[in-house]
């Protein structure tokens, strides 16, 4: 049986990503399916459950509600197999995320014991973990992102549906402010992870009918990725196992989504009109787009010859993103300012 220790080691990205033990189970939806749920209401502001807010009840009468206030979030991104959209974050996401103001007010969406409050660390989401009876189904809810989750609430607390349990935030890897909630049954990631989306609904939650806005796309077939530095490709998910090929900065690699071990993926590589190479690299050092840097210091011109005016003069390594070509010279952004620069000094990858 994993300790909880084990299983919070784990935690690296909204979603979570799985180091060294089993994937967990997964699951479409609620478990076991509702029976049709009672009809969709919103709560009067006379009543503890905050205004503006959905609710329901389940088969059994649970009052049960959507996280967020209507119409103030966006789905971005769903539950599945999914293409890493930054470092740290995970191939499948064990949650809904629902975009919103920094700082809007998180709702437990049923009542529950607080099992878990982490503070963001390492790479790592803020995250609640909420344990609920649903139906005399055990239930975890898990809130990630906020940048201080202990601010409303402590481990052993009981909450109650609709109390105000975290703020909106982006800690951990985020690309901007976002509630990301996860849904479990039989322990949390040690059982069976849910779609939130379809386990809300299921229970007569207007989740998608109450967003500004679904941006969720479509579970990908395969994802491209890129590798941002010199990278060995190995034959299994350690550092421990052979190196079939290093590749150099901005080599293209592309992947079926969902499994992620010991922070590796497994990757196909052309190396040539006639091999393809298969194995795996760490996820550190790959992006979904090429990336540049520069090699030495060099001075950022106003204009793509050596005797315009000097804007900046940007050190070795900085991160640049290149633009057109206008002879020897190279358009890029780097540091917040525009300009232009031998296109010797850029090199591929990052430093």
């Amino acid at each position: 049986m994993r300790t909880r220790s084990a299983v919070w080691s784990l935690v690296l990205a909204g979603g979570l990503a799985i180091a060294t033990l089993p994937a967990p189970a997964v699951a479409g939806g609620p478990a076991p399916s509702p029976a049709p749920a009672q009809a969709v209401v919103v709560a009067p502001a006379a009543t503890s459950v905050p205004a503006n807010v959905s609710t329901s009840r389940t088969p059994k009468g649970r009052l049960v509600l959507l996280p967020l206030v209507n119409k103030t979030y966006a789905l971005t991104s769903g539950w599945g197999p999914r293409c890493i959209p930054t470092r740290g974050a995970t191939t499948f996401h064990y949650g809904l995320d629902m975009g919103a103001a920094d700082g809007a007010p998180v709702y437990a969406v049923t009542g529950g014991v607080v099992t878990d409050v982490r503070q963001p660390s390492g790479g790592a989401p803020g995250t609640i973990v909420v344990r609920s009876l649903v139906d005399g189904v055990p239930t975890w809810l898990g809130y990630l992102h906020p940048w201080n989750p202990g601010k409303y609430v402590k481990v052993g607390d009981k909450v109650k549906a609709g109390q105000r349990i975290a703020d909106v935030g982006a800690s951990g890897p985020a690309t901007g402010p976002h509630l990301h909630l996860e849904v479990w049954t039989g322990g949390y990631y040690t059982g069976t992870s849910h779609d939130p989306r379809a386990w809300l609904e299921g229970y007569g939650l207007p989740v998608t009918a109450q967003a500004t806005a679904d941006r969720v796309a479509p579970t990908p077939s395969s994802c491209t990725y890129y590798s941002t530095t010199r990278l060995n490709l190995r034959a299994g998910a350690s550092t421990s196992t052979t190196v079939l090929a290093t590749l150099d900065a901005n080599t293209r690699l592309w992947n079926k989504p969902g499994t992620k071990i010991n922070g590796f993926i497994p990757v196909s590589v052309r190396m040539d009109a006639s091999t393809v190479l298969r194995g795996w690299v760490h996820t550190d050092y790959i992006s979904q787009s090429k990336a540049y840097h520069l090699a030495t210091s060099t001075v950022v011109r106003s204009s793509a010859v050596s005797t315009s005016k000097a804007l900046y003069t940007a050190p070795a390594g900085a991160r640049v993103a290149p633009g057109r070509v206008s002879g020897w010279w190279t358009n890029v952004s780097v540091n917040g300012v525009t300009g232009w620069v031998p296109t010797s000094a850029i090199a591929g990858g990052v430093s």
